[in-house]
């Protein structure tokens, strides 16, 4: 028979520690959120050898006495609460001081404090909970915990972690994050002596908004200030007129405390499925204040999830919150609508014609009417074949065969596939065949025509070198992600360079994408990379049909572009040639009604 023994309190704490101090970074979350705890106005993180060697941390805040010092790595120790009525009304990070006794069971752990009362410094080391004596030390106010030799007693989680380097941006991307909620903090990080970045304390959050994510987010934020009996949620978010490929830009506090909640991505998400292209995502960094009696904070050990008492409340509350906002701002401004046609002479002219369409007025300012707007789950990415998706229509290839008879220039509504009717919208054609009526979305079909142009002529592609190169500021997951897959950019016509931590330069492209489309186009095909790192497969060719899917949507013909008869009779010649009934995206390019339907809906 099995017999039930207490295990012992040290390896009980290691099996603890497992579920608090998961990797590297969440050593800098703990001892970081301590600091902040503790009213700290200056934090330094200095790490060695991409934390590999030593992570110190230091803050100008003497909250450890030599009186303390005997039981600080002891578990269930804390400054925070003294009773259970205390859990209800947390505000604080940290709540039950297991950080220290956990980092103490899987590194070499010191501690230098002292006290502005205490004349001296003082030195406590940890190597597996045994203490050695303390040690005055000379030190100036500031706490330092250095932490050496992580993981050096558990083999099994050191194999587990990633490159050194992919830690390493995890603590970069962050330490980045949480000075976002206390931009009146002095924030430093350091790496092997060099300086990654130097946040200055009281600073305005909108300069380290840029600071961080640079001037596409920067320069379009739209302030947020909602607030009801127990909650209040503030700070930025992203105008639509600018959306992303990733969620890289999403960060959500909650009483300024990093978390990730499904529910409320989903309320923001949902807002914003009207303004922006499908398949886009905003771009916020968004804080909820609430009362601590309506939100559970102890639902896991590393904090990063929370349970709301009134979800319900908390999902209405911010999807209206942003969805006011958004109401009130203009999505398209006049120089958009000015460059989504060069058929028109002026924007007097393009305001009149706009003005010609039932309710476009209303329409036109809530809504994004680029093609991207319900694009499918799909991707050539995602696809081995040469011609995902490739479906020719058979039902009009008898009615083809009479046209080629036709003398076609004396009527150029005539073309091999179809016969044109005229353009709807400026975003849409009509055409007829002997059965049926159809509607081309002409962007779409624009795109797969270009699509299939590019991927059958792949091999005959080539380097196209920059007279200057092309500078790209990435952030911390995209860096990790490009270092994992530099090889597929440099066989895809690219080559790039890492200059600094968050830099890189492009000194090649593909001799077939335009220069002022490349910063797109190479952010893009790192989020869909990102997302094949999961399935676990990709191949150059599903590298290189991404590159052809985004070139052609940007190259081709746009919604609103006026087009004459000879231009849509050139676009139908080409799709003739190749034709699909979807875009590379997936999404549907034609839409049929026959004959015998519309004598039905009429009664014959």
């Amino acid at each position: 028979m099995w017999k039930i023994i207490k295990l012992d309190k040290n390896l009980a704490n290691q099996i603890s520690a497992w579920e608090v101090i998961e990797r590297p970074v969440s050593i800098v979350k703990e001892l970081v959120e301590n600091s902040i705890d503790a009213w700290a106005t200056r934090i330094k993180v200095d790490i060695k050898e991409w934390w590999i060697k030593q992570i110190i941390i230091q803050d100008d805040w003497n909250w450890i006495s030599y009186e303390d010092l005997p039981i600080v790595f002891d578990k269930y120790t804390t400054s925070k609460i003294k009773s259970i009525q205390d859990l209800y009304n947390i505000m604080t990070f940290w709540f039950r001081w297991e950080a220290l006794s956990s980092i103490a069971s899987v590194s070499k752990v010191e501690i230098i404090t002292k006290t502005e009362k205490s004349l001296v410094a003082y030195s406590l080391k940890s190597i597996w909970w045994e203490l050695w004596k303390i040690e005055e030390k000379s030190w100036n106010n500031w706490t330092k915990i250095i932490v050496n030799d992580l993981f050096f007693n558990t083999p099994a989680r050191l194999s587990y972690l990633k490159k050194p380097r992919t830690e390493y941006l995890k603590i970069y991307e962050f330490l980045q994050q949480i000075s976002l909620s206390y931009p009146s903090i002095w924030f430093e990080f350091i790496n092997d002596w060099k300086t990654v970045f130097n946040f200055i304390e009281n600073q305005d959050l909108k300069t380290r908004i840029y600071n961080i994510f640079w001037d596409e987010f920067s320069s379009n934020l739209l302030d947020i200030d909602f607030e009801i009996t127990w909650l209040k949620i503030s700070w930025y978010i992203s105008d639509p007129k600018v959306s992303f490929s990733n969620k890289n830009k999403q960060i959500l506090f909650v009483n300024k405390r990093i978390i990730k909640s499904p529910l409320i991505s989903k309320a923001i998400s949902q807002t914003y499925n009207r303004y922006i292209p499908h398949g886009n995502n905003p771009a916020y960094v968004l804080n909820l204040e609430v009362d601590p009696t309506q939100i559970d904070v102890n639902v896991h050990p590393r904090k990063m999830e929370v349970r709301f008492a009134s979800e319900n409340n908390i999902f209405r509350a911010f999807y209206h919150s942003i969805d006011e906002k958004l109401k009130n701002t203009s999505l398209v401004s006049d120089e958009n609508l000015t460059q989504t046609s060069t058929s028109f002479n002026n924007w007097e002219e393009k305001k009149s014609y706009i003005s010609t369409i039932p309710d476009s007025a209303s329409w036109n300012k809530k809504y994004y009417t680029w093609s991207w707007t319900k694009f499918k789950n799909y991707s050539p990415y995602k696809d081995v074949t040469i011609n995902p998706a490739q479906t020719n229509i058979s039902d009009s290839i008898k009615f083809s065969e009479k046209l080629l008879d036709i003398n076609i220039s004396n009527d150029i509504s005539i073309t091999p596939l179809w016969k044109i009717i005229w353009q709807l919208h400026n975003s849409y054609i009509i055409v007829e065949t002997e059965n049926w009526m159809k509607i081309l979305d002409q962007h779409a079909l624009a795109e797969r025509i270009i699509y299939e142009k590019l991927i059958n002529n792949d091999k005959s592609f080539s380097v196209q070198w920059l007279l200057m190169w092309i500078s790209v500021n990435l952030l911390p997951k995209e860096i990790s992600i490009l270092e994992n897959n530099i090889d597929f950019f440099n066989k895809a016509w690219f080559d790039i360079e890492i200059l600094w931590w968050w830099n890189i330069i492009i000194n090649s492209i593909p001799d077939f994408i335009k220069k002022e489309d490349i910063k797109d186009v190479f952010l893009w095909i790192l989020e869909d990379i990102w997302e094949q790192d999961f399935k676990k497969s990709k191949t150059l060719q599903e590298v290189k049909n991404k590159i052809f899917a985004y070139t052609a949507c940007r190259s081709a013909v746009k919604f609103w572009d006026r087009l004459s008869m000879f231009e849509m009779n050139k676009l139908l010649r080409d799709a003739s040639l190749d034709y699909s009934s979807t875009c590379p995206h997936g999404r549907p390019v034609v839409f049929e009604i026959s004959l015998d339907e519309l004598k039905n809906k009429y009664e014959r």
